[in-house]
């Protein structure tokens, strides 16, 4: 026996040995009342003094709070969840009978009792091994309770990532534990494995998803050979901020002690990028604005001058800053067709400060004799099956017998002619044949008997394209030059993203697209972003079959339920052909290293493929009525709906214990909303 004692004081000394290295003990297991462990689980009663308890009443009084133990027997570190906390008077600690003591008065010192706290064993971890398990054994009593304060040890007993994407620090409610001492990630691995950010209006969404691509782009403690390119699909122009000083406003009702220590630990680790990739989609009303006259190298010019002062004076000048172009080069890049944009530096003046940053702005445009036909009728999903069939047969046919069509322009003109002359027999001729091709299109169409109500059906989904004006754009023709704007082949702009473009974050401003063009704004930013979309997915699945590496993609879908909305509205054959697209992307991507992440604000706005894509799921503040669809633990509920500012859970295979409350720190990036500042 005497053995016995002498080894449990050796391990009794080690455990407090462990408990000083890697936290402050702040209590013990009891001697009084039993821990114990059963098939549903385990229980740890400890004892808390009162100096320690007043000092610390926030961490060990607040039920769901986390801490940890070291177990004596084996030496592990446990993490525990405090399920519930019992105070006494020293008079209750008497357990004297009522009838015995009479109606006390008020005295204070009867407050330094014990605390007696009830708490759950979590995960164990192995100091000297790093193994993390299952806690599945009795605490033993006198173990000493820690509150930890070693990072490391932190994420490992709570089960948390140790590298990745930035996303906040672990709290208990609004409040961070451990000090700010849990800083939250998400691996890489989680992207390819899509993610889908959930919140109301002003919750924090945008700001969450800024930091997590200050961090992306400053790859902080991320493990990649290479580096991540991020694409951000932005049809309300919230990302092209990104690359301006952020402002930090402490209203009435924040935590400014709280907020600003949040903001010095992520200081020299996450950055704001210092330039942007802007894949700017132009049209030909932004032409027959600017007036057409010049060739491109001065048009692109233009554009980039007016972009600039639409994009940035309007802040710079509510801000009270200077803002002005420093350098402005035109640069086409070799290629077949040449990659044509405008490199800018910007010098903003702050006022206390004075930085610059770089845009690569890229026109982005399509030429209808380039695109095949396959993909050209990819880009509108209203096609009918018939139409989609009879146009497939119809283009093909024309390039087969090389009959060149020059722009949609002349493709939709044929086709109206063809349309008025339905009911003609092939090779009936009206005088003077001026377009051979165009009396081509017209006998093929009816040797291909392709029905008049198809035939109706292409003519108004062709004309709902060229309403977009993003075809056959043309301007004066320059020496050397071709006079139209030629869709930029996004496989070069992704393999030199680093080379050329420096690792920005790529922007497709949809909001540019929306202000310049008569169609409806959701059917052509679709167009767009779904035809990039396949343009990467199909140049990940190419590269994959030579067995090229290539560096990971990650595509950021603000407002996802403009671009996948949920089941209804009429538009059952549109949302059918774009839910089976994505799923499709999401999940070959996954092993090509192709991550998708959605953003919206309640899971009944989007359609239920995104639900089922998404691994990862993000949520923010929102209303009770929109949880029914999301599985979401009772104990987080209440927190959902009551939520700070950029507070939420994430629920996660990532995680150990699949759920996890963070806050994310104030933007790290530039973000203004100007209908919000207060100036």
């Amino acid at each position: 026996m005497d053995e016995i004692v002498a080894k449990l004081e050796k391990k009794f000394k080690k455990a407090v040995e462990t408990a000083e290295k890697y936290g402050d003990i702040i209590g013990w297991v009891s001697r009084t009342s039993p821990s114990s462990i059963t098939e549903e689980g385990g229980i740890v009663i400890f004892d808390v003094d009162p100096a320690t308890y007043f000092n610390n009443f926030i961490d060990i009084a607040s039920a769901g709070s986390y801490l940890a133990v070291v177990d004596i027997k084996t030496g592990h570190i446990i993490s525990m969840k405090v399920l519930g906390v019992e105070r006494r008077d020293i008079l209750a600690e008497l357990d004297l009978p009522d009838m015995y003591i009479s109606l006390p008065g008020r005295e204070v010192s009867g407050l330094l009792t014990r605390t007696r706290v009830k708490a759950k064993p979590l995960l164990e971890y192995d100091p000297e091994t790093g193994n993390v398990s299952i806690a599945n054994y009795v605490i033993e009593p006198q173990s000493p309770v820690i509150k930890p304060r070693n990072p490391i040890v932190i994420q490992k007993i709570l089960g948390l990532p140790t590298e990745g994407v930035f996303i906040g620090y672990v709290t208990i409610g609004d409040k961070p534990v451990f000090d700010i001492g849990a800083p939250l990630y998400l691996p890489l691995k989680t992207f390819y494995q899509h993610v889908l950010v959930l919140g109301t209006t002003g919750s924090g969404k945008t700001t969450l998803l800024k930091n997590m691509v200050a961090s992306l782009y400053s790859r902080y403690n991320i493990r990649s050979e290479l580096g991540a390119t991020m694409i951000i699909m932005d049809p309300n122009r919230d990302y092209t901020t990104l690359p301006l000083k952020p402002r930090w406003e402490f209203s009435e009702g924040i935590d400014k002690e709280l907020e600003q220590k949040m903001l010095e630990k992520t200081r020299d680790k996450i950055n704001r990028p210092k330039g942007l990739v802007i894949i700017l989609p132009i049209t030909r009303y932004v032409i027959e604005r600017i007036g057409g006259e010049y060739n491109w190298a001065k048009t692109l010019k233009f554009i980039a001058e007016d972009y600039v002062r639409s994009t940035y004076e309007s802040i710079a000048l509510r801000m009270g800053w200077s803002l002005s172009i420093d350098k402005l080069s035109v640069i086409e890049e070799p290629g077949n067709p040449p990659l044509r944009f405008v490199k800018l530096t910007i010098k903003v003046n702050y006022g206390d400060d004075i930085d610059e940053f770089t845009l690569f702005i890229i026109p982005y445009g399509f030429r209808f004799k380039d695109i095949a036909s396959k993909e050209f009728i990819s880009l509108n999903p209203y096609f009918t099956r018939q139409a989609k069939d009879g146009l497939f047969r119809l283009m093909n046919y024309l390039k087969a017998k090389n009959a060149v069509v020059e722009t949609i322009y002349d493709f939709y003109e044929s086709l109206r002619e063809a349309r008025i002359r339905y009911h003609e027999k092939p090779g009936t001729r009206h005088g003077i044949i001026t377009d051979p091709n165009r009396e081509y299109i017209i006998d093929l169409i009816k040797e291909l008997a392709i029905h008049k109500s198809t035939l109706e059906n292409m003519i108004r989904q062709i004309g709902s394209l060229i309403d977009t004006g993003l075809f056959d754009i043309e301007v004066k023709q320059g020496k050397g030059e071709d006079k139209y704007l030629h869709e930029p082949l996004i496989e070069t702009i992704l393999e030199k993203h680093y080379e050329i473009f420096e690792g920005y974050p790529i922007i497709i401003d949809l909001e540019y697209l929306q202000e310049n063009s008569i169609a409806d704004p959701e059917k052509i930013i679709s167009i767009v972003a779904f035809r990039i979309l396949n343009r990467v997915f199909s140049w990940k699945i190419s590269r994959t079959r030579q067995r090229i590496y290539t560096q990971p993609v990650i595509i950021l879908i603000d407002e996802a339920h403009r671009f996948f909305p949920s089941k209804g509205g009429g538009r059952e054959e549109y949302i059918e052909h774009v839910s089976s697209m994505i799923d499709r992307i999401a999940r070959l991507g996954r092993a090509r290293r192709l991550g998708l992440v959605f953003s919206t604000h309640s899971p009944k706005d989007v359609h239920d493929i995104i639900l089922q894509l998404a691994n990862t799921k993000i949520v923010l503040r929102m209303d009770k009525s929109q949880l029914s669809s999301l599985d979401i633990p009772s104990e987080y509920r209440d927190l959902i709906i009551r939520a700070s500012d950029r507070v939420g859970i994430v629920k996660s295979h990532i995680l150990r214990m699949s759920y996890i409350s963070f806050r994310t720190p104030l933007p790290l990036t530039g973000h203004y909303d100007l209908s919000a500042i207060n100036i």
